[in-house]
């Protein structure tokens, strides 16, 4: 038994009818939101053959050529090909539980509050919540707390090229607040470069828009 050929069968069996899309030949199935994405991994172990399943919401805000997961949630357990005898019952379930998990995501993610509501959370300050905070904040028209955001990222010092480079964008982005369509222009662009890197299809349905205030 081809335990990769198992999984995406199970996965196409419970995603398809969603309108997920298998991403290559990968073990990748995301949903297109134009800006953002639920996407879910069958996440391969170094260890056994088999799976995990990660769920999670992923935007287009930032350039990246692979996939992030900004709202990272593992569903409980490994289905192991070569442990399990109930393998194929098992992988089943959990695509079909990935497939209830990612309704609740798409429906809740449609609001740009739940999307601020993530990234203010005071137990976890990273540079990327800074800068998250600060695209969400002046999506939703607030630019005095997106400039507050964007400063706190340009405040601290970075070692790594990685971090500069989100410290660069964060200044570019505080100069282009002064103008809201110049800034919602930039992001435009931001999502459909990053769409670029990452190798999607155009959007199916037609221009992609974000939701602003």
């Amino acid at each position: 038994m081809d335990h990769n050929k198992l999984i995406a069968r199970k996965a196409k069996s419970a995603l398809k009818p969603l309108e997920f899309i298998r991403s290559g030949k990968s073990r990748i199935w995301y949903k297109d939101n134009g800006w953002w994405s639920v996407v879910i991994e069958f996440q391969p172990s170094s260890h056994s053959k088999g799976t995990y399943v990660n769920v999670s919401v992923a935007h287009f805000l930032y350039e990246w050529a692979g996939w992030a997961f900004h709202v990272p949630k593992r569903l409980p357990g490994f289905a192991s090909a070569e442990d399990d005898v109930d393998f194929e019952s098992k992988v089943e379930k959990m695509a079909e539980e990935a497939s209830e998990l990612a309704v609740e995501l798409l429906n809740k993610y449609q609001h740009i509050d739940e999307f601020i509501e993530w990234y203010s959370k005071e137990e976890r300050r990273s540079i990327w919540d800074e800068y998250y905070s600060g695209v969400f904040s002046a999506i939703a028209d607030r630019f005095d707390e997106a400039q507050m955001y964007f400063q706190k990222v340009c405040d601290n010092e970075y070692f790594n090229t990685w971090e500069k480079a989100v410290q660069h964008r964060s200044e570019e982005l505080i100069f282009l607040l002064q103008d809201k369509q110049t800034f919602q222009s930039s992001m435009q662009g931001v999502v459909l470069r990053t769409r670029n890197l990452m190798c999607l299809d155009d959007y199916a349905h037609g221009e992609i828009e974000i939701p602003w205030a």
